[in-house]
């Protein structure tokens, strides 16, 4: 390895504080810079990531195994043990959204056949969406939804009339092009889908905050106990996508039981009031997350 060259002069080249040593005393800089070398590069990248690696591994100990456990540890002032909140969330939520992208598509030609032929009902419909070559772990998921806006008539028959225009010219953009449609519309979506969950994240802290007002605890309390539930949520979603329905059911229990184990570690109080208020959150929040859910469908739709 070579060395570095002589330094001309003593003042960091970061906050310009005098630094004759190796280092600046006012921020931390090294002094002798210089382009690193190949085996320089190499040490200081392993050096971080083992340095990280130990928060991580603890971080995640706590958040996947001890359920609560890790926000009662930041609240107790022990963080530099820990990957920050914030971080350890969108680490979670850009490897499960990343998951979900590389996961191939329902094939639509096959739902496109279903819908055409003369007389085809919903149950015509999502049958061939069932069919629709899937990864074999994703078959007992096929989201389709059909209207039937033949019943549509009397005073309610303008507003009819408007949602059937939406529909079909959703319906020939689909048509024309199935495999391009559901393309732009995956990328779209997965393209907003993050961002929505973070603008949601604080409306479940303040969810949160209206069961436990009586604990009087500061909002941010709140966040970084939703920061940390949602990054186990998303860790655990993985299976719930990726493994047969037999093994997701039992996921998505231990998700639920979770997130009462959680509230019950970090707000306390009796099980019978943490249940409650557990049932409370889950109902507001599915809520709000079915009509955030619509809303976005609806408008990547609009504008697609």
């Amino acid at each position: 390895m070579s060395h570095p060259p002589a330094r001309t002069d003593i003042a960091c080249r970061n906050c310009g504080t005098e630094a004759p040593l190796s280092f600046c005393a006012a921020c931390g800089q090294e002094t002798a810079l210089h382009p690193p070398t190949l085996g320089e590069f190499v040490h200081e990248f392993v050096g971080h990531y083992i340095a990280l690696e130990g928060a991580l591994w603890c971080t995640l100990h706590r958040l996947l195994l001890r359920p609560g456990r890790l926000t009662t540890e930041y609240l107790a002032g022990r963080r530099r043990r820990y990957v920050l909140p914030l971080r350890i969330f969108l680490t979670a939520s850009f490897v499960f959204f990343l998951t979900l992208k590389l996961l191939p598509a329902i094939e639509p030609s096959v739902v496109v056949d279903a819908a055409a032929r003369p007389g085809a009902t919903v149950d015509d419909i999502r049958a061939a969406a069932a069919s629709a070559p899937m990864p074999a772990s994703r078959l007992h998921t096929p989201m389709v939804m059909a209207f039937r806006l033949s019943d549509c008539g009397g005073t309610g028959e303008p507003a009819c009339n408007a949602l059937e225009r939406f529909v079909n010219g959703i319906g020939q953009r689909f048509s024309s092009d199935p495999k391009a449609f559901v393309g732009q519309m995956r990328t779209r979506l997965f393209g907003a889908a993050p961002y929505a969950v973070f603008l949601l994240l604080p409306v479940f802290a303040g969810i949160v905050a209206l069961a436990y007002r009586r604990r009087h605890m500061t909002y941010g309390e709140h966040v970084v106990f939703s920061l940390h539930l949602h990054a186990f949520w998303f860790l655990a979603l993985l299976p719930i996508v990726l493994l047969p329905r037999a093994a997701s059911d039992a996921v998505l229990l231990v998700v639920l039981a979770y997130g009462v184990l959680a509230l019950r570690e970090v707000y306390r109080g009796r099980w019978w009031a943490t249940l409650l208020r557990a049932g409370f959150i889950t109902v507001v929040y599915g809520a709000v997350l079915l009509l955030a859910t619509l809303g976005l469908v609806a408008g990547l739709l609009a504008t697609a």
